[in-house]
Order: C-alpha cells, then sequence, then structure tokens
C-alpha cells in the first residue's frame, strides 16, 4: 500500500515565514505611502509604485515560489514504499548460564560450572563473527552483557560467574528465558538463538510456557545439559567448610541433571537439546543449527522502505532560481 509522509516534518513550520513575508511587505508598502503621504509626495509614490507592476509582483511570486519548493525539498517528501531483499547476517546468540550452587557439582570434572565456562570460550571462538551476549541465572537472572561482537568481553565475564555472586539461589529457567527474549532485538525473522546451559533443575515452574514465548518471538532454544545421569552431591560453598548441601532430615543433597526437561525445552523453543561430553560434536551440531535457522529467516527479509521524492521540488526550485537570474531586471523611478 502505498503512503505519503515528510522525513523532516518539522521543516514545513518555515513555511509559515512565506505568508509572514507577505504581510511585512504589504505592511512596509502602506507604511511607506503614509510617510509620503506626509510629505506631500503620494502623487510621486502613486507613479513610482504604479512602474511595471507586473514585473514586480512576478518577481515576488518566483521569489516565494523558490523558498516554498526548497523547503519542500529539505523536509524531503516520501511516497510509496518499496520493498527490498536484505540478505540475512550471522545469527544473534545469547548463551544463558546456569549459576545456581548445584551448577558446583563434580560429577563432571572439574565441576559442572567450569566445564560450563570452558564450553562457553569454546562457543564464542568458532562463533567469532556473531553477536553474542551473556545472562547468568540462578533464583533470579542477570544480563552480564548484551549482544556485541566482543567476544573477550563474554569470554571475561563468563570466567568470573559464581554461586555466590548472584544473591539469589534457586533455578528459574523460565526467568532467563524472558530476559533473553527482551535483551534481543525486536526486528522480525528467525536468526535468533538462546543456548540454555544448566543442569536442568528448575525450581519456579512455567519455563515451558517461557519457552513457547520464546519460539513466538523468533527465537530458537538450545539446551545444553550438564552433569552425569548419576548425578553428585552438591558442596557446600556457604558453610566454609568441606561437605555438602544437606535437607531438612540432614540428608546430604544429591543432584541430577533433568534431561526430560531440557529436552521438552528445546522442543518448545524449536531447537535442540545437545550433549557436553563430545565438544566437537556438538560445536558442529551448532553450527548446523545456526545455518538453519538462518534459511529459515528465508536468507532474505523483506524491508519496507520510503522512497524519497526531494529531487523533483528541488528541481522545481533550481529553475525558478535560474528564471529569477535570467529575467530582465525593472527598476522602479
Amino acid at each position: 500500500m502505498n503512503s505519503f509522509r515528510f522525513e523532516h516534518p518539522e521543516i514545513l513550520f518555515l513555511l509559515l515565514a512565506l505568508p509572514l513575508s507577505w504581510i511585512i511587505r504589504h505592511w512596509l508598502l502602506a507604511r511607506a505611502r503614509r510617510l509620503l503621504g506626509l510629505s506631500g509626495s503620494r502623487g510621486t509614490l502613486s507613479k513610482s509604485l504604479a512602474a511595471q507592476p507586473a514585473a514586480i509582483r512576478l518577481e515576488w511570486f518566483l521569489w516565494m515560489s523558490f523558498l516554498f519548493f526548497l523547503i519542500l525539498s529539505l523536509a524531503n517528501p516520501q511516497y510509496g514504499l518499496r520493498r527490498q531483499n536484505v540478505q540475512a547476517g550471522n545469527a544473534e546468540i545469547m548463551i544463558a548460564l546456569d549459576v545456581s550452587n548445584s551448577m558446583a557439582a563434580t560429577d563432571i570434572k572439574p565441576d559442572r560450572l567450569s566445564r560450563s565456562q570452558l564450553l562457553i570460550r569454546q562457543i564464542t571462538e568458532r562463533f567469532s563473527s556473531a553477536r553474542i551476549g551473556l545472562i547468568c541465572f540462578a533464583g533470579e537472572a542477570y544480563l552480564q552483557t548484551p549482544l556485541t561482537t566482543d567476544v573477550a568481553t563474554v569470554q571475561l565475564l563468563a570466567s568470573m560467574a559464581r554461586p555466590d555472586r548472584i544473591p539469589s539461589q534457586g533455578t528459574d529457567l523460565g526467568a532467563a528465558i524472558d530476559l533473553a527474549i527482551r535483551s534481543f532485538p525486536d526486528q522480525e525473522g528467525f536468526h535468533k538463538l538462546l543456548i540454555l546451559i544448566s543442569d536442568g533443575e528448575d525450581h519456579e515452574g512455567q519455563v515451558l510456557e517461557a519457552a513457547e514465548r520464546a519460539a513466538r518471538s523468533g527465537i530458537s532454544i538450545v539446551t545444553i545439559p550438564v552433569g552425569s545421569e548419576e548425578g553428585a552431591f552438591i558442596p557446600d560453598l556457604q558453610s566454609g567448610q568441606a561437605g555438602f548441601k544437606a535437607d531438612r532430615e540432614g540428608k546430604p543433597v544429591k543432584s541430577k541433571p533433568d534431561r526430560n526437561l531440557m529436552k521438552d525445552l528445546a522442543t518448545k523453543g524449536s531447537g535442540d537439546m545437545l550433549e557436553i561430553h563430545d565438544t566437537e560434536a556438538l560445536l558442529d551440531a551448532l553450527q548446523k543449527r545456526v545455518r538453519h535457522i538462518i534459511k529459515k529467516d528465508l536468507s532474505f527479509q523483506l524491508h519496507n522502505e520510503y522512497e524519497s521524492r526531494y529531487q523533483w521540488p528541488l528541481l522545481f526550485s533550481i529553475l525558478i532560481l535560474i528564471v529569477i537570474v535570467l529575467k530582465p531586471q525593472y527598476k522602479i523611478t
């Protein structure tokens, strides 16, 4: 559907100067008549003003027309929408890292969190040309860095992530997904990827609904469960002593990754679940997923753009200026 607009409508306020100049001109002429009338020269003035009246009015009209079209040109009238095909670039990748207490379990060496931090370094090195962001979460989610091409910053912040730096413990996967939705730019397409690295122990619920919201926003979710099937006891980091976290009955708490939940999350989020034990296969699968979501974005995005039409009023103003310069000049006698 065609439409019309001015790119800089505020410039149109300059048009108010045209009628204002007309009013000032007529006021000055009336004032001149009065002054000359007082001096007894009204007849001389009337004779002078009658000289070449058509030429004077024409020159005034040409100058006003020149300014009118020049102002229109500066405001840049735009008419019609041009639909362009813009090739999609690299996928935008947001990494959400679980830093809850259970990530300190040592069922994979040296521990779940350290292994996840190493994986983030490997991912950022593989996708060094992509825009990558980092979210750390436990009971709440925090944006560590927005999408950026500064891979070194992402790696540094990921390496500094610790459970004791998150004030609210627990595991809220849904909060991490919702924060990722808000952190991606608001634009059409399915070129956005969320990599969720966690043991999958969600304590808040409603995480599958968050995954569905992400899918509706064009975000593909890849989940990476961290931990072994056997699980491990959770070190008690708060006490400062060697030992494990215990439940109310005093029994050590054993953490096992919830692969079923992580699988469901990937399904709801139109993505995949990948295993951390084979890093090279995981990175290859991620690369394949990136190619897939860019292709899903049709590799080309339709983009609407207004056509600028400033050339026409600019041409008219130039032609009028040429006429003003070349036309015969008349003197009032």
